[in-house]
């Protein structure tokens, strides 16, 4: 199923999900993006970045073809003060930021017809493809429904 033995993020404060995939270790990390006075960014609510575990666990930007073509995030704000939120590489595939008055923020999504609290995604990208060019077979999405751990299956 992927991501047997695969790190988790050494910092959990404020993750909100992360994606891993076939081709290494290393973890892109969608956490809540706070400004300087302790309040969410409204422009930009989810912050993405990086840590290379292939290269000892340090943390890193996304680069420009990544957060551009790759593992960026388009958001917009909805009228019940939640977001709509789309991975650059997935737009279709929705994502929902919200803001519970009790309890933390979560994103949730829906695949196959269940909507859950998405936690972390593995990509199985197709062997042969690499760059600009990478392929995928299929998305596993992690997440929590009703209290309970599933596992939901995209194929590409």
């Amino acid at each position: 199923m992927g991501q047997d033995n695969y790190p988790t993020p050494t910092r959990m404060d404020g993750v909100l999900f992360y994606i891993q995939h076939n081709r290494g270790k290393n973890t892109y990390i969608y956490s809540l993006n706070y400004k300087s006075d302790k309040t969410i960014n409204k422009d930009e609510p989810i912050q993405v970045y990086r840590q290379l575990f292939d290269n000892g666990g340090v943390i890193r930007p996304l680069t420009i073809i990544q957060k551009n073509f790759a593992y960026g995030i388009d958001s917009k704000l909805l009228k019940n003060k939640s977001y709509e939120v789309s991975i650059v590489s997935l737009p279709e595939q929705k994502l929902f930021l919200h803001f519970p008055s009790k309890g933390d923020p979560y994103v949730s999504t829906t695949v196959a017809g269940t909507s859950f609290i998405l936690k972390r995604i593995f990509i199985r990208q197709k062997d042969g493809t690499s760059g600009l060019s990478t392929k995928v077979d299929y998305i596993l999405f992690y997440g929590v429904k009703d209290g309970k751990p599933l596992v939901k299956k995209l194929v590409l």
